[in-house]
């Protein structure tokens, strides 16, 4: 039998896979995507706007599949729990799903995640896979538990990062490679063989969302070839860190020598 499910995403390349390949094995019967701040003034107007126009992909592709697609409301837990799901799918979703939510699928819930966690727990892994030199990225499926990015894993697959790779170039191949462990994981929990893999605490890492204040290059640590990694890896998609990082004179010549994207 298929399973029902009901996808959580944002208009992401990562959340459009999501539902593509739940779309293809199972029944899809229903898409969240997020409602937005309250509206309480005119910046909190423009941020609700930002978040549906970046996810009307999300909603096309569902109309595409015959879906309703719904706003994150209040009233969450009673319009996902009328649509009788087996399991949630979410990828890409800016907000933690309460135990109320997560409760109203007979399977719970997994999550496709761009780190090789416990990793990188949190809202931007790639970002801080390329800030903290790591020689690895990668993909993982796992199941939700209420904390974030914390549930067992059921798939992971790492990717080799070369140096000074666009972050758009890896987060392309991580969602090519993120829809084939979904759709062996959809497969798994529908056969109920899914594993479950605990995570290692003791190896966690958890950031934040990047800003000015958390991009912190140290140039007088780093060599030249990590300075011209990290920032053509992500230069051209994250500017701020051009504008969070103070470039001190006793290291102008080795970050001359790393060349900017």
């Amino acid at each position: 039998m298929r399973l029902r499910v009901v996808v959580f995403g944002t208009g992401s390349p990562l959340s459009l896979a999501a539902l593509a390949c739940a779309a293809r094995s199972c029944d899809v019967v229903g898409v969240v995507t997020p409602a937005g701040p309250p509206l309480r003034g005119m910046r909190s107007a423009a941020r609700r706007f930002a978040r549906w126009r970046a996810a009307g992909p999300l909603r096309r592709l569902a109309a595409q599949q015959g879906v309703r697609a719904m706003p994150a409301t209040r009233h969450l837990e009673h319009d996902v729990a009328r649509l009788l799901p087996d399991l949630l799918c979410v990828a890409s979703f800016p907000r933690l799903l309460p135990p109320e939510v997560l409760a109203t699928a007979r399977h719970g819930a997994i999550g496709l995640h761009p780190s090789l966690l416990p990793r990188h727990r949190g809202p931007d892994p790639l970002f801080w896979t390329y800030l903290h030199d790591d020689e690895q990225a990668g993909i993982t499926v796992h199941w939700l538990d209420g904390g974030e990015d914390t549930g067992d894993v059921i798939y992971q697959e790492a990717v080799p990062l070369a140096r000074g790779r666009p972050v758009t170039e890896l987060y392309a191949e991580l969602v090519r490679r993120g829809a084939i462990l979904l759709e062996r994981a959809l497969e798994a929990i529908s056969g109920g063989c899914a594993p479950r893999h605990p995570q290692d605490a003791a190896r966690a890492t958890r950031e934040p969302r990047p800003d000015p204040g958390a991009c912190h290059i140290d140039w007088e640590a780093w060599s030249a070839e990590r300075v011209s990694h990290v920032l053509s890896g992500l230069g051209r998609s994250y500017p701020l860190l051009r504008v969070g990082s103070v470039r001190p004179a006793s290291v102008e010549a080795a970050s001359r020598s790393a060349p900017l994207p």
